[in-house]
């Protein structure tokens, strides 16, 4: 690998921070539908971090079937949808064009 071809360290940040969210992501996923498989996807019960967006009043707080239904599979996606590009970019598999303007 030349001088030219290696990534700047601000890509390897960015490849390490996304890949930390994608995977928390797809851990908590995974752990959700163990839990709610085991129980019979009793959603009565809430699993998993709190997701709010705001702290201090329940009103927006996410219900556990929307959890596990929405809100976890969302993460999910948007967050492969940002490591996977980025890891491919780094293992050379496909190359970004800088000068790919008229």
């Amino acid at each position: 690998m030349g001088a030219q071809e290696q990534a700047p360290l601000w890509v390897w940040f960015v490849f390490c921070a996304s890949g930390a969210i994608f995977a928390y992501n797809w851990y908590w996923y995974i752990r959700s539908i163990i839990f709610y498989y085991k129980n019979g996807f009793d959603f009565s019960e809430d699993f998993g971090p709190k997701i709010s967006e705001f702290e201090d009043d329940d009103r927006f707080t996410a219900r556990p079937r929307e959890k596990f239904l929405i809100v976890w599979p969302l993460f999910v996606v948007v967050s492969s949808a940002i490591f996977i590009p980025i890891t491919l970019v780094l293992t050379g598999i496909l190359k970004p064009c800088y000068n790919c303007g008229p």
